[in-house]
């Protein structure tokens, strides 16, 4: 029988990506988890997860397993605010800052937030770069990062990996959408510069965004985060890249952690984002 725990083990290996983290999120020994995952797995008969590059990565199964574990999570803390705060009135102006890659993911929060807290407004700052938290120039930032300041507070929501992504499989001829000198040191960016010399450009871009939505009108194929091409529905050319795998944080500056509305948007907000960045196992176009 699948206990809660044993879902919630599921939804933290897919989330964390190694066991050593998931273990200690779970606060288990390493040995414990890897006994009750083989445990599950020769119980359903079939693979839960697949170790793709030193990380673990959901096999279908497991990501649907993983997407029930982080409803479960989103479930307890919205309890867990309610018996917290009561029924108790929020309101006031939040300011969000993310990267435009995570728009989409973002906006999904803000709907249902607000449905629950009519008395909340939002501020969305759209930039590739960390807002002044210091100064407030935002209250809580949602950035893809490996390296969060340690001026700020908060929690990891979940990994992601990057990938070469087309409109068609049958794409790997197509010329390259890469991204302009304004993000040439960021991961991607090192890497197309060294693996795209001397092959066709058809666009540079300052944008993941835009790179992803140029790749989704057949012009190109873009190295772009697994869940952006996700929203654009492309399809990978190829395995994930090692060495690109980056972490989603949701943070705030240390005095504002006790702000009402502030942690009930955290609370509410983290396992909404851990939902939906557990990734299913990749499709390779090759066979």
């Amino acid at each position: 029988m699948l206990s809660a725990n044993d879902l919630l083990l599921i939804g933290v290996l897919a989330r964390d990506g190694t066991a050593a983290s998931a273990a200690a999120a779970l606060k288990v020994h390493v040995a414990t988890l890897y006994r009750r995952l083989t445990e599950l797995e020769r119980e359903t008969g079939t693979p839960l997860f697949r170790k793709i590059g030193g990380r673990y990565s959901p096999t279908p199964l497991g990501a649907e397993l993983a997407r029930s574990a982080a409803a479960v999570e989103a479930s307890l803390a919205d309890a867990q605010r309610r018996l917290s705060g009561g029924e108790q009135r929020l309101e006031g102006r939040i300011t969000v800052t993310t990267a435009d890659s995570l728009v989409p993911l973002v906006a999904e929060l803000l709907h249902p937030f607000r449905r629950e807290h009519a008395g909340i407004h939002f501020d969305l700052v759209v930039s590739n770069s960390f807002a002044d938290m210091a100064r407030y120039e935002a209250e809580v930032a949602i950035r893809p990062t490996r390296t969060p300041p340690e001026t700020l507070v908060g929690q990891k929501a979940g990994t992601f990996g990057y990938g070469i992504f087309a409109a068609d499989r049958d794409a790997s001829a197509l010329p390259w959408i890469v991204l302009d000198d304004s993000l040439a040191s960021v991961p991607a960016g090192r890497w197309l510069a060294k693996h795209t010399v001397g092959s066709e450009v058809a666009l540079r871009v300052n944008s993941m965004w835009v790179a992803g939505q140029a790749a989704a009108s057949g012009l190109g194929k873009a190295l772009l985060p697994d869940y952006l091409a996700k929203q654009f529905g492309l399809l990978p050319l190829g395995e994930p890249i090692d060495g690109l795998e980056s972490e989603v944080w949701l943070l705030i500056h240390a005095d504002l952690r006790r702000t009402p509305r502030i942690r009930s948007f955290m609370d509410f907000a983290g396992p909404l984002l851990r939902s939906r960045l557990t990734r299913e196992a990749p499709t390779s176009s090759k066979p």
